[in-house]
């Protein structure tokens, strides 16, 4: 009698064990799952409407070496020298028309400043007036437009640059803000693109302590500056970078936000890189195949961790990978590209720069010249909602 007693209480403290290690690897794996991507008990109201705003964006494109153009090897104040200098016609409302209509909602207008500014930093007026007339194009087509300040070097992120840097970003951001005061919240302003130190060994990595600290304080003075403008500058969205926009750790983990409200982090991704940007590379992509895929995943663990799990918004403003006439994995790289960030609420905006691949472009998807897309798998992996796949 005594040994049936020992062996049913044997028993019912298995079944406790099991129920305890039950529970908690449940737990675990609920915890796991919301920890970082449903964590919205804590954040506050107007975090919850930006990573709502960012969410809703949907797919984006940027209109590549055309305002960002510089360094003309000629003088010449005409906009349309600098628009038309790498390749790229003069931007004609059609063609935004035709970005719209094949399902991008958001333009990302990437514009560089310094060759159009005088000693005191005064922009010449014609230049801010075709920047102007090209974002007016987006936001008549029904896009976001996304405004930036792209190869101007003064924002080099050492202490050698910083007190310039200070006084050309709230002299730069207070013209532009002022030009688009009225404006609604469907035009955004982003800081600065990949500001890194040019020419140094930790240019394309994720920077030093020091360059990641100047990189926080110009961020800082940027949303100062828009906001001071007042309009509808009051509660624009703005875009501030990460250390060269890269997604490290380093980087992640360094920045701050400023204080405030409406505020974005930009976020540029081309990993794998041997995939991606190294022609000698490989060409073969494939989302089933882990070691394809876990530079990727790492990224967007990294971001959900340093960013997304504490209620900042982000947007994935460049992504891309060279034609290597492989359509099919460039496809299937932006599937998986965009489902990860699409489970996070990130946007994706694709880094084209015309005009067309018989021009030995290595980022063609539309070519500007004839108006058309020229990978229409590639394009379709852009466009389209991919929440359901893989």
């Amino acid at each position: 009698m005594k040994r049936k007693k020992r062996s049913l209480n044997f028993y019912k403290s298995a079944l406790s064990v099991m129920a305890i290690v039950f529970i908690f690897a449940v737990g675990m794996f609920f915890l796991k799952k919301t920890q970082y991507t449903e964590s919205w008990s804590f954040m506050k109201p107007y975090e919850k409407e930006t990573r709502s705003f960012v969410k809703q964006l949907g797919s984006g494109i940027n209109l590549g070496n055309t305002l960002d153009s510089h360094n003309l090897h000629f003088e010449t104040k005409d906009p349309y020298d600098f628009e038309t200098y790498w390749g790229n016609p003069v931007t004609a409302k059609e063609m935004i028309e035709d970005m719209s209509a094949a399902g991008f909602e958001v333009l990302r207008v990437p514009v560089t400043w310094y060759e159009h500014m005088d000693d005191d930093y005064n922009i010449d007026p014609a230049w801010l007036e075709r920047v102007k007339q090209v974002a007016d194009y987006g936001l008549d087509a029904g896009m976001y437009v996304i405004i930036n300040a792209h190869h101007d070097s003064w924002y080099t992120p050492d202490d050698e640059h910083l007190p310039e840097a200070r006084e050309i970003i709230q002299s730069v951001w207070s013209q532009i803000a002022e030009k688009f005061k009225e404006y609604d919240q469907r035009l955004l302003f982003e800081s600065m693109n990949e500001p890194r130190l040019i020419g140094e060994a930790d240019e394309w990595s994720d920077g030093t302590l020091r360059s990641r600290e100047i990189i926080n304080e110009l961020n800082e003075i940027f949303v100062h500056t828009i906001r001071g403008i007042g309009g509808e500058n009051s509660d624009r969205y703005l875009i501030i970078p990460t250390y060269c926009a890269k997604p490290y750790e380093k980087a992640l983990k360094d920045f701050i936000i400023p204080d405030g409200k409406r505020l974005i982090v930009s976020i540029h991704l081309y990993s794998p890189y041997n995939f991606t940007l190294n022609m000698e590379g490989t060409s073969d992509f494939n989302y089933n195949n882990p070691s394809d895929t876990e530079e990727i995943d790492k990224i967007f663990d990294d971001i959900d961790r340093f960013f997304i799990s504490k209620g900042v918004p982000v947007i994935i403003t460049e992504f891309s990978a060279m034609d290597k006439k492989n359509e099919h994995q460039r496809a299937e790289w932006a599937v998986y590209v965009r489902k990860k960030a699409e489970a996070l609420g990130i946007a994706c905006l694709w880094w084209d720069a015309g005009p067309g691949e018989e021009d030995g472009k290595p980022f063609p998807l539309y070519n500007r010249y004839t108006g058309k897309w020229l990978f229409p798998d590639l394009l379709k992996a852009l466009t389209e909602s991919h929440a359901n796949d893989l």
